[in-house]
């Protein structure tokens, strides 16, 4: 009876989080936005009002992953006090902690709801020509929303980091600290000595797996693509993913982190706070604490030490600028006194991707063909039990290979990534798929809606290593305001190309006997614009690709890492603000080139690292 009683207020939840309010024009809108779930069924970090005091050693902007780190390790020390301080407010764990609507957790308030510049060469088949951006707010960020994929990178990554003036940032110096954040169970991998065990961030494999994965992995055997953990020593090959997930459950950075040491006095955190500016003393570039707004009320806070910025790739960008930390000229546009002219936000990448190629498996034995027949009560049930497709993020394994346009000569430095989904937007029988991506209504119907109630599964075609290269600005002097974003992706031809030659890859991997054996075929449907080429050749897959695009939403570089040398960047090896004293940038925006990997693992890296070097440079 216990167990009935939780899955039916599990299916409540669930329903109400996600059922679209009638009336809205936007259509990305639900009750959750409308009322607070939170208060009522939030995670409990202890004190939830504290009594905000005039100074703290440590001012903490941003409860994302690498801010949420921080707070932790910093309090650990009963002598420090720190204030974290996040613009969104807790998360529900009875909803969000199942990983199978996170389609849905998009269209909430969790989310920013950014979306790119209208695209002349990308999106064509998105609304309005515009891609998502999504972005997540609240305790734990992005973490809260997003694929909970755990991937490192390369480790040439960070080697060339290192080498190229950012010392201590090596593979061998990093790896430690990927190691301590984690509590890892990954079951083939458990003891090559890459995965770390005492931590507080769980990653494991899906407790749910199709067969598609297993064909997956041993399809790209035939082709000369190893079974590897792409988090190990090497990331060429193939892999099952792994999830920032415990038992089949989301672990967000808030519950990770914050949960487990909500007894800490010393620790405040205050939702809701929105900081509008970073305050210096008089006539000096030097960080004496913040301005926030909450519940309509200004409030002014010290920071003994250091203020850190953890607000993201957009926030910690944007509130430096609004601070009078930035481009000279751009700041005087909008009349904002300038405290330092540096280069932030004019460097932003992002992993561009395509959503596809599409296929279809009609000899696979799979009686969860759509999102109906996911959310059912017996598969609500097998969630609470920890298992089912509902414990599933819908990805399930990885390909990682190079194309002729890799940017870099290392043959075991991949270009491509390749997701593998058991699912696609057509299988969706609510909106929330297609609102997900954005895509235009003539788009879906054309393309994604014939594969409603057939076994059909995609595959997200990501390039790592984009050369395309954008900005954030702001758009007025208005903290309220979102950033402006100057990003064309395609813009540069070989980004295209290359992801032509994945989505290629992709149709090869599939051609192989463990796909045929469960009836595995490309889906020939063409998107509208495309009809007239010829299937599977090039100009196809460029014009699939500029149709249905996708983003990694892996934003890096506008505070980009770097010497002094180097006048593209804004804080040093130690993620301190060039020319700056008592302020750091500790976040993604700090990863100076576009990664091999997905940004929240970096984060919790990041955090960690940053941490330590607070400490030494506290003499703490």
């Amino acid at each position: 009876m216990f167990c009935l009683i939780k899955v039916l207020i599990y299916a409540v939840f669930l329903w109400f989080s996600v059922l679209p309010v009638k009336g809205q024009n936007d259509g990305n809108r639900t009750l959750g936005n409308f009322f607070d779930f939170s208060s009522l069924f939030g995670l409990d970090y202890g004190d939830r009002e504290p009594e905000v005091q005039e100074n703290y050693d440590f001012v903490i902007v941003g409860a994302g992953p690498a801010g949420i780190v921080v707070a932790n390790r910093l309090s650990e020390n009963p002598d420090v006090t720190v204030l974290l301080l996040e613009i969104g407010k807790a998360e529900i764990p009875m909803l969000q902690q199942i990983p199978g609507i996170f389609f849905a957790q998009a269209a909430t308030d969790y989310n920013f709801g950014y979306t790119t510049e209208r695209q002349k060469q990308a999106c064509l088949g998105l609304v309005d020509q515009k891609c998502a951006w999504h972005q997540g707010r609240g305790l734990g960020g992005s973490t809260i929303i997003n694929n909970m994929l755990y991937v490192r990178g390369n480790r040439r990554d960070f080697d060339y980091w290192n080498s190229t003036g950012n010392p201590g940032w090596s593979y061998d110096e990093v790896l430690p600290y990927f190691l301590k954040s984690e509590n890892a169970n990954v079951k083939d991998f458990d003891d090559n000595g890459y995965h770390g065990k005492n931590g507080y961030l769980s990653v494991e494999d899906a407790v749910y797996r199709s067969p598609l994965a297993e064909a997956l992995v041993e399809s790209c055997e035939k082709i000369g693509l190893p079974y590897v953990d792409y988090n190990g020593k090497e990331q060429y090959g193939s892999s099952f993913a792994q999830f920032t997930m415990e038992k089949g459950r989301r672990r967000s950075a808030g519950a990770a982190f914050l949960n487990p040491i909500k007894q800490r006095k010393n620790l405040h955190i205050l939702t809701n706070a929105w900081v509008t500016k970073v305050l210096f003393k008089e006539g000096s570039k030097e960080a004496e604490g913040v301005l926030f707004s909450r519940n309509k009320r200004m409030t002014k806070v010290n920071a003994n030490r250091e203020v850190i910025l953890s607000a993201g790739a957009f926030g910690s960008a944007k509130l430096l600028m609004l601070s009078g930390v930035g481009p000279k000229a751009h700041l005087q546009e909008h009349d904002i006194d300038v405290i330092h002219d540096l280069p932030v936000g004019e460097t932003l990448y992002d992993h561009p991707a395509v959503l596809g190629p599409v296929f279809t498996a009609s000899k696979l034995k799979d009686k969860n063909k759509n999102s109906n027949t996911m959310l059912t009560a017996e598969n609500i049930l097998k969630y609470m039990l920890g298992s089912g497709p509902l414990a599933s993020s819908f990805s399930e394994s990885f390909v990682y290979f190079r194309t002729p346009f890799a940017p870099y000569p290392d043959p075991k430095w991949p270009d491509i990534e390749l997701i593998q989904l058991f699912t696609n937007p057509g299988d969706d029988g609510t909106e929330s798929g297609r609102k997900y991506f954005r895509i235009h209504k003539k788009t879906y119907k054309k393309y994604f809606a014939p594969l409603y109630n057939k076994r059909a599964f995609m595959f997200l075609t990501l390039l790592m290593h984009s050369t395309n290269k954008g900005s954030i600005r702001l758009k007025s002097k208005n903290p309220y305001d979102h950033p402006v974003f100057n990003y064309q992706y395609f813009e540069d031809e070989r980004d295209l190309e290359a992801i032509v030659h994945g989505m290629k890859g992709a149709v090869a991997i599939t051609s192989q006997k463990p796909f045929q054996d469960l009836g595995v075929k490309p889906y020939t449907t063409k998107p509208p614009g495309c009809e007239h080429l010829e299937f599977n050749s090039d100009e196809y897959w460029r014009c699939h690709a500029k149709t249905l695009t996708y983003v990694g939403y892996h934003f890096v570089g506008t505070c980009k890492m770097g010497p002094s040398t180097d006048p593209t960047a804004v804080v040093d090896h130690r993620l301190r603000v060039h020319g700056m004293r008592r302020l750091r940038v500790v976040d993604v925006g700090i990863i100076p080139v576009s990664p091999t990997g997905h940004t929240s693992a970096y984060a919790y890296m990041i955090g960690e690292k940053a941490a330590d070097m607070i400490k030494e440079d506290n003499h703490r």
